[in-house]
């Protein structure tokens, strides 16, 4: 059961300075759940996803023989309702 309705938030200490959402816990709440996602870097922009579907974007561009992207591969710990929060994304 969530027990961080009472806790001080500090938006720029949980969004890491506005660099995600706004999580819907407290990080001390037993109900604040981080899990690792996957962010593909190219060309300044960026996209958050699940690492299995990391995976599968990195086999293509690989596999694809007349473009060549230079990817930035990097894991991001974040909640699901964060990740969920973030904007869609409209491709490099």
């Amino acid at each position: 059961m969530c027990n961080c309705s009472t806790m001080c938030r500090i938006p720029d200490m949980e969004t890491e300075n506005g660099r995600w959402p706004m999580p819907s816990h407290h990080p001390k709440c037993e109900d604040y759940k981080q899990e690792e996602f996957t962010v593909l870097e190219h060309d300044g922009t960026r996209c958050v996803m699940e690492p299995h579907e990391a995976a599968s974007v990195l086999k293509e561009a690989e596999e694809d023989e007349y473009e060549e992207f230079d990817y930035k591969v990097s894991t991001v710990m974040i909640t699901r309702d964060q990740f969920n929060k973030l904007e869609e994304f409209t491709g490099f």
